[in-house]
């Protein structure tokens, strides 16, 4: 059954980019080498093309350099997290698999908005609650002289 776009359901679902997971993916299952930015990305190009948006699937130097700058984007998140390392030989960046911790930094990054989220969506049944007792309130044509609002 589809989604509503516009329903809350929607909005509150975390989104994945597919991108990000191949990327680590060829990596992991290749953690015996390190690649270089372009390496990646054509390799991507060719195997797995529907990571790319369509329009920067054509040939053309515009379309591959576009193609590498969303590879070098991702790598850069990747790396940051310490899911992949990157290191620098022969004047070129390549980039491998990492396995272990994350960076606290990027975990502070990660975790503080997940809290934030949660205190909103708490807020929003704190509210919903209190308008459902206002509603009550306002249906009772007298309030019983025992009645405790605490």
């Amino acid at each position: 059954m589809p989604i509503d776009v516009e329903s809350n359901q929607w909005d509150k679902s975390k989104q994945i980019d597919i991108l990000e997971v191949e990327i680590e993916r060829y990596l992991q299952k290749n953690s015996e080498a390190a690649y270089k930015l372009s390496e990646i990305t054509e390799h991507l190009a060719a195997e797995k093309p529907e990571v790319f948006p369509e329009s920067l699937l054509t040939e053309g130097d515009s379309a591959r350099l576009s193609r590498t700058v969303l590879v070098a984007s991702r790598l850069e998140k990747l790396a940051w997290h310490e899911r992949i390392e990157a290191r620098s030989l022969d004047n070129r960046l390549y980039y491998t698999d990492r396995e272990g911790g994350q960076f606290p930094i990027a975990e502070v990054e990660r975790n503080i908005p997940n809290r934030f989220i949660d205190l909103e969506q708490k807020i929003e049944e704190v509210d919903d609650q209190l308008r459902a007792i206002q509603r009550l309130l306002q249906d009772l044509e007298e309030v019983p002289a025992d009645f405790d609002l605490q």
